[in-house]
């Protein structure tokens, strides 16, 4: 296998491009195939450098960028500073997106870049997904669109391209409930539940906000992972005056 012939012709013609990293697998299956079709030298791995980003996957950035030798941009951001994102109502998302999009653009264009493009793909289309608005005003190229690949696809495309599989995942924001203020406190809170367990898991996995206590949401295949890790979970939820849930998905 080989990058598809659509997927190269339409990387081709974007030229020096920048392209929107998050350390997900899309995201990282379209850097790889940018540096293979275009070449390093033409690829700008561009990155949200903001509360929302897990440490374990700003560290898997930085892996792949050196990897590929490819320089990666963090552009610091503050999302917290919207009080429309903070307040956690249901065009948050749309408001990160936005703010992150214009800025990362300006940052690209300023670095000569001809275009931003992200791993946005077909199956992407059937979910609720706010970030599509925000991404055509400002003129973020799907470059899995316009070779109508879908996750499928990019799941063959990423083996041959050598990606680690890993479960899907989202930024830390997607664990506060619609409606409860976003802080700097519970997002590191949540990070620091989440982060010695995440390099280890192999199923969906997350630390949630509840009333008083923190929903600890995982698969059946890191049963043991978390009873391994549940003491150290316990107390440092207690330091923050929570208790914990512990929720099996897929049972």
């Amino acid at each position: 296998m080989s990058v598809p012939e659509i997927l190269k012709q339409s990387l081709l013609d974007k030229g020096c491009c920048g392209t929107l990293f998050s350390g997900g697998y899309d995201s990282e299956v379209l850097l790889r195939s940018a540096v293979r079709v275009i070449g390093a030298s033409n690829v700008v791995p561009l990155t949200a450098d903001t509360e929302l980003l897990a440490g374990f996957y700003r560290r898997h950035i930085l892996s792949v960028a050196e990897e590929l030798c490819v320089e990666p941009l963090f552009v610091p951001l503050d999302p917290l500073s919207c009080r429309e994102f903070a307040r956690n109502t249901d065009m948050r998302c749309y408001i990160c997106k936005k703010g992150l999009y214009t800025s990362l653009k300006a940052e690209a264009l300023a670095r000569g870049c001809i275009t931003v493009m992200d791993g946005t793909n077909t199956d992407d289309l059937n979910e609720y997904r706010p970030g599509l608005a925000a991404a055509a005003e400002t003129g973020i190229a799907h470059p899995f669109l316009e070779a109508c690949m879908g996750r499928s696809d990019i799941t063959e495309l990423g083996v041959f391209l050598g990606v680690r599989e890993y479960p899907s995942d989202s930024c830390l924001a997607t664990r506060i409930p619609r409606g409860q203020m976003i802080t700097s406190e519970l997002l590191t809170l949540i990070e620091s539940m989440e982060a010695p367990l995440r390099p280890s898991v192999k199923g969906r996995f997350r630390v949630i906000v509840g009333t008083g206590s923190l929903h600890i949401n995982y698969s059946v295949v890191d049963e043991k992972l978390v009873e391994n890790n549940l003491g150290q979970l316990k107390r440092i939820a207690e330091k923050s005056g929570h208790e914990i849930e512990l929720h099996r998905l897929d049972t």
